[in-house]
């Protein structure tokens, strides 16, 4: 299932499955569809989804089904008439660094002595703060002081059971589900915070995590590491890689990250491919983002996350 998080008129928050319909998609409004049918109560929100396990999945399942055969308009919405929210309330989101192999190569320019102080045992990373979080279709200030803006496509797992690392559960199995993330970037703080050994700012302006639109379900994906994710900007092709390239994949960021505790909701991503505009050749410039600019940032068999710069 591809799950929604969403308003429709101002209401409250929505819980909607993503459907084809009449050859473009639709949303089936979980609550809506629930009262027509009428045999008892389904998941009032995402959260409720996720925390429900196995039981308000299959619940959702089965109303799916019904609500699929009878496509009633009384409970469709459409995707292009709605206020999009990010697919979970924000909370903790661990962003990974330098975990695909050829980004951690041009990071490092090639250079085989700073590779080898990267990753040698664990992953690593950094803190993107919940306020940061926006969702699919949402307008982005450049702040005043950057003009290294910068883009990064990353799949985004959804934590959906309790993990630490006392626990006995096999990390794939804390896995609810997936959903992109665009991990914008202000290089000219990021490189100076660097320079101190820290992280923070170059990472957490406002609006800085774009993520969305949808979450698909782990179920639907057998093979994880097949994913290929891409981005593109005004129409150009910046970044294309698949998930094979993941230096750390993600039962290993799963298991590393839960010492400090995971709950769900909870979000890890998977780090950047090769092709953001810092390491772009001969001049970064050009590839930065600037007002006006239109972000897409796809992984297939869960959508397209669209960001415009303002």
């Amino acid at each position: 299932m591809r799950i929604a998080r969403y308003r429709n008129d101002g209401d409250g928050e929505r819980l909607g499955i993503i459907v084809a319909h009449g050859g473009g998609e639709a949303i089936v409004d979980v609550a809506r569809a629930g009262a027509a049918r009428g045999t008892g109560p389904v998941p009032a929100s995402v959260m409720a989804l996720i925390e429900g396990g196995e039981a308000a999945m299959d619940v959702t399942r089965e109303l799916l089904q019904w609500a699929e055969l009878r496509r009633d308009p009384a409970w469709l919405d459409d995707p292009d008439a709605i206020t999009w929210l990010t697919p979970v309330p924000p909370k903790s989101l661990i962003s990974a660094g330098r975990n695909f192999g050829r980004h951690k190569l041009e990071s490092t320019k090639g250079n085989p002595a700073t590779g080898s102080r990267l990753h040698s045992d664990f992953p690593t990373g950094f803190v993107k703060l919940g306020r940061t979080l926006v969702p699919h279709k949402s307008k982005v200030k450049r702040p005043k002081d950057v003009l290294h803006l910068d883009y990064e496509v990353e799949i985004a797992l959804v934590i959906g059971s309790r993990i630490d690392a006392d626990s006995d559960l096999d990390p794939a199995r804390a896995i609810f589900g997936y959903t992109i993330f665009n991990d914008l970037s202000a290089r000219e703080w990021q490189i100076k915070e660097m320079h101190n050994n820290l992280l923070m700012l170059g990472k957490n302006f406002p609006g800085f995590g774009p993520l969305g639109p949808c979450i698909l379900t782990a179920d639907e994906v057998p093979d994880p590491r097949a994913m290929v994710l891409w981005l593109r900007v005004n129409g150009e092709m910046r970044q294309h890689s698949d998930c094979r390239d993941l230096i750390f994949d993600f039962e290993d960021m799963v298991a590393f990250w839960s010492r400090i505790g995971l709950v769900p909701g909870d979000i890890i991503t998977t780090g950047t491919p090769e092709g953001v505009a810092l390491h772009h050749k001969p001049d970064p410039m050009d590839w930065y983002l600037k007002p006006g600019d239109r972000v897409e940032a796809g992984v297939d068999g869960i959508g397209v996350l669209e960001t415009t710069i303002v």
